[in-house]
């Protein structure tokens, strides 16, 4: 009974150790590994962009990935860029589209007056 405790602690402690390590290695990873790494998260979405907006097109997937991590940023600077104007001009349209519509009602009820 007591060898399965010392293999326990050992396995909790090559465990602890294991964790540790790991931790470590994130917290103190260098600048360099972290760009990489969002340059790939990066990349990603740019081909997960292209694929929903170029119906799959395998010469514009292509495409990203002749791209640098520079030009990567920048479109997808522009993507952001763009659905927020997409998101304003679709507000600014529905409050246009309302504001016509009292205009109208109020210029038939104008005309209906004049007549009586």
């Amino acid at each position: 009974m007591k060898k399965v405790d010392d293999t326990q602690k050992s396995i909790l402690i090559g465990v602890g150790v294991a964790f540790l390590v790991g931790i470590a290695t994130f917290l103190f990873s260098t600048e360099t590994a972290q760009t990489k790494t969002k340059a790939t998260v990066n990349r990603h979405k740019a081909k997960h962009y292209v694929k929903d907006k170029f119906n799959n097109s395998s010469s514009a997937k292509s495409l990203v990935d002749k791209l640098s991590d520079d030009e990567v940023n920048k479109l997808l600077g522009t993507v952001d860029k763009v659905s927020d104007l997409e998101g304003k001009l679709s507000d600014m349209t529905s409050d246009f589209k309302d504001y016509m519509q009292d205009k109208s009602k109020d210029a038939k009820k104008a005309v209906k007056k004049a007549r009586k």
